[in-house]
């Protein structure tokens, strides 16, 4: 060092405190807070298992799955799913499905779409499909990224910005075919009577219904005729379903009903959400998964919101309104505390899960009047998609 040089007077005390404190000081100040091991697994009850679907919108890049206890709230782990991924569960939850995309350098480069495999216990890393890079890179909406009724195949949404859909086959591992019969036609919806059969909502308001063969090909088509006026009365994409039928409603608060149990799709007639109280004060629903349907007594959940206008079909739930689907008539309205988007979990004590995009309200409704229970506080930082552990049996 010459003599002009200085250092400065905090250096120079940070340097003599160490000298004081011997060579070791530097060391045990690096040293880990904690040892990190492997071999960890989740509890084996999952019967309360959250699912979080996390986009983490201001930076995509860095999507996310939380899973947390939902009777203590408590945060279980995470899977990363990188680009802007979507994710669903096999149907006996043993596995966690993802779809994501990959840039060589994270940002740009060559482009790598996969469906990966977890092991959704001890939330380990299995396998990757990789399939056209043809994905939707869409939010987090139910009817983007599904799987056949027996679990055979995943079948996911393509826009390039050309529609078609992309059939992979889960027993396999591998990419079976693109269906681009599809074209024109958006979301995914799984025929719950038929154990490889989906439907698609086209652009002019009919459903096209798809039946796929044992290569994952199309094996049988059938398109409806229109069940909603497109211009006047569009519908929400992800249905509510019970048995073999399902409930969409649409922005102005109509439910169409299409019957899944024969070989054509066929309609029931419309019905309002809405009376004439409810019209005068611009009832509406509102959100992104907006609805559910409890199966077992068929109850429909619904988010609304007043004064509703172009372009609203998008706000939070003021309240969360309650239908027997038997007399269409409506049983109950709670608030609705912000939420966006809505899943049931079925079974002898079912749940109603709502999120706001950060927290996930938890609702026993096994009574006619939803019961609010807790909330799971910091769930995502911009989250569209909630979903229960799968239910014993894989219903």
């Amino acid at each position: 060092m010459t003599t002009s040089s200085k250092i400065h007077p905090l250096a120079l005390s940070l340097l003599a405190t160490a000298l004081m404190l011997g060579p070791g000081w530097a060391t045990a100040q690096q040293a880990p807070l904690e040892t990190l091991t492997g071999g960890h697994v989740l509890p084996a009850d999952a019967s309360q298992r959250i699912y979080v679907m996390d986009s983490v919108f201001q930076h995509l890049t860095e999507s996310r799955l939380n899973i947390f206890d939902g009777a203590t709230g408590k945060f279980l782990g995470m899977v990363p799913t990188s680009y802007n991924g979507h994710m669903q569960l096999s149907k006996d939850g043993s596995r966690i499905y993802t779809m994501t995309t990959y840039h060589e350098r994270v940002t740009r480069g060559k482009r790598t779409d996969v469906v990966e495999i977890w092991d959704a216990s001890a939330l380990t890393f299995k396998k990757e499909i990789i399939i056209p890079p043809k994905r939707a890179q869409a939010l987090n909406y139910r009817g983007i990224f599904r799987q056949t009724t027996d679990g055979k195949f995943i079948v996911l949404q393509n826009a390039t910005p050309a529609t078609s859909i992309t059939v992979v086959d889960m027993e396999q591992g591998k990419f079976a075919s693109e269906i681009t019969a599809t074209a024109g036609c958006w979301s995914v919806i799984p025929l719950p009577n038929k154990p490889r059969s989906f439907m698609t909502i086209c652009g002019d308001g009919a459903l096209l219904s798809i039946d796929l063969d044992e290569q994952g090909k199309v094996a049988r088509q059938h398109r409806s005729k229109p069940m909603f006026p497109v211009q006047d009365d569009p519908v929400f994409i992800a249905p509510g379903l019970a048995g073999d039928t399902a409930y969409f409603v649409s922005f102005y608060g109509n439910v169409y009903t299409a019957r899944l149990g024969g070989d054509e799709i066929t309609f029931e007639p419309v019905w309002s959400l809405l009376d004439e109280a409810d019209k005068a004060q611009g009832w509406v629903p509102g959100g992104y998964n907006v609805i559910d349907v409890e199966q077992a007594n068929k109850r429909l959940y619904v988010f609304m919101h007043p004064d509703g206008k172009e372009g609203s079909h998008k706000n939070p739930a003021a309240e969360i309104w309650v239908y027997d689907l038997e007399s269409k008539k409506r049983i109950a309205r709670v608030p609705g505390r912000d939420g966006l988007s809505m899943s049931v979990a079925q079974g002898p004590a079912p749940r109603l899960l709502t999120l706001d995009g950060g927290n996930v309200n938890i609702y026993d409704i096994s009574a006619a009047e939803p019961k609010y229970l807790r909330t799971i506080e910091g769930a995502g930082e911009a989250a569209l998609q909630v979903e229960p552990q799968p239910q014993a049996g894989g219903k």
